[in-house]
């Protein structure tokens, strides 16, 4: 599904997949992931996975360690004789450009595919809530005829109103 569906694509999707008022987000996510193709469940599974591992602080950790130990490893060990004449280039290169270049359209399509489930649950929560207002003016409305009934059989038999 594309970031910019509009309301009315969203609400015939849950309407496609729901059965009453009260739907469950997760059977439609995944009946709306079941009509993809494989590779697209996988890249779009991949990319949940690769994001939620990049934004924990285990991950922020690892990077602090593996950029200490690159300066330790150049500069401190080898006395800036290591392998690379450059050694802080390559540690740029590796994270600057590689990690970047790889983590933007991973990030990218994991905040489309949250959107989606976003969008497809706040779907579901107005027509439940909906759903239930409804179900409020209708009880009120019992209760109003029960409290005219109950009043002009207190009129008709001459006793005190009730309230």
């Amino acid at each position: 599904m594309h970031p910019r569906e509009t309301a009315t694509s969203i609400e015939h999707l849950v309407e496609r997949h729901a059965v009453g008022p009260l739907v469950h987000p997760q059977h439609i996510i995944a009946a709306v992931r079941s009509e993809e193709t494989t590779v697209r469940r996988f890249n779009g599974w991949l990319a949940d996975h690769i994001v939620a591992a990049a934004g924990t602080m285990a991950f922020f950790h690892f990077l602090w360690l593996l950029i200490g130990g690159w300066a330790a490893w150049q500069s401190g060990l080898l006395h800036n004789r290591g392998f690379d004449p450059f050694p802080y280039a390559f540690l740029f290169f590796v994270l600057g450009g590689i990690m970047q270049s790889l983590f933007v359209p991973t990030m990218l399509t994991a905040s489309n595919r949250a959107a989606e489930r976003d969008r497809i649950k706040d779907e579901a929560d107005h027509r439940a809530w909906s759903h239930l207002y409804d179900v409020n003016d209708t009880q009120l409305e019992l209760l109003r005829t029960l409290l005219a009934r109950v009043e002009a059989l207190e009129r008709a038999l001459g006793t005190s109103p009730t309230r």
